[in-house]
């Protein structure tokens, strides 16, 4: 007798480990340009001065004249939660059962390091795209817990807007430095013929710009600079993936960046345990975040148009 196999599936070695999964990013890149204000538990004061000294004409009197004002922007931070559980039995009848620990006792996640950063970093990223487009009205998972860079510039009297000009490839050069135009114009951000106003727009728009440069063949631009600039300025180009899916370009100087956190670090804490009641392991993290701009009359932008 010889044996028969016709009936079974031709062999796939399946090894329950290594288990990949897509690398993103462990930092979350708008958060190096932003200052940070921690210990708020719900909302909390910016709070500004601008003083005016008024010329007088000298005189055998004392004239006093000028103002100091007090204002303040409110930084309200949003409270969102990530919770995930898992029973570890579903694996049993898959190739992952190789990985499971002899018996039926599964008190730890079996996959835990790639489960655990994998699940981190998709939090950075979502966390990220927030820190721009966040919008309580938004209904969107990672959106909803608090207004983003992008709403809050939108509802505030800036510097200026530039417009008329579409963006593509073609036009990008025409539209960065007639953004840059705006910023230069304004004598309070321009001061000593620079500034410290960066452009903060999507990976896209950065590459399409720096691709314009290149086929135009300028100020010898290779395309592996580590630092792109506005042609004929210091500006730097800053590539945020938070605005990724936008044609938006904001020109904004970091130390008018704030971010607002009940604890430096928080969103990086995380726990995992067996829960004994319900046979199921678990994990949860929970921060506070929410950001603002302190001097929104020194911001310009471009939407796309």
């Amino acid at each position: 007798m010889s044996y028969s196999v016709g009936t079974l599936p031709a062999y796939t070695k399946q090894p329950a480990k290594p288990l990949l999964y897509a690398k993103l990013f462990n930092v979350i890149p708008t958060l190096q340009y932003c200052n940070e204000q921690t210990g708020i538990k719900s909302a909390e004061a910016i709070n500004l001065l601008d003083s005016q000294a008024y010329w007088a004409t000298q005189a055998c009197s004392f004239s006093a004249s000028g103002s100091d004002t007090l204002t303040q922007r409110t930084l309200t931070v949003g409270k969102p939660m990530i919770q995930k559980k898992w029973c570890e039995r579903d694996l049993e009848a898959k190739y992952t059962q190789q990985a499971l620990k002899a018996g039926g006792n599964y008190t730890s996640l079996t996959y835990n390091t790639e489960i655990i950063d994998n699940t981190m970093q998709k939090i950075q990223k979502d966390f990220e795209q927030a820190l721009w487009l966040g919008d309580t009205a938004s209904g969107t998972h990672n959106l909803q817990h608090f207004d983003g860079f992008v709403k809050i510039i939108g509802a505030a009297t800036i510097g200026g807007t530039y417009s008329g000009t579409s963006w593509s490839k073609a036009n990008s050069r025409t539209v960065m430095t007639g953004l840059a135009d705006l910023v230069i114009a304004d004598t309070d951000v321009w001061r000593d013929g620079g500034t410290n106003v960066k452009f903060f727009c999507s990976p896209a728009v950065a590459q399409a710009y720096r691709s314009k440069l290149v086929s135009d063949n300028l100020y010898h631009i290779t395309g592996v600079e580590n630092k792109l600039t506005v042609e004929g300025t210091d500006i730097e180009i800053v590539s945020v993936p938070g605005l990724a899916g936008t044609n938006y370009i904001y020109a904004i100087e970091p130390e008018n960046m704030y971010f607002g956190t009940d604890m430096s670090g928080e969103m990086e804490k995380f726990k995992v345990w067996y829960s004994e009641d319900n046979m199921e392991l678990r994990f949860h993290t929970e921060f506070k975040a929410g950001v603002q701009v302190a001097f929104p009359t020194r911001i310009f932008k471009y939407l796309g148009v």
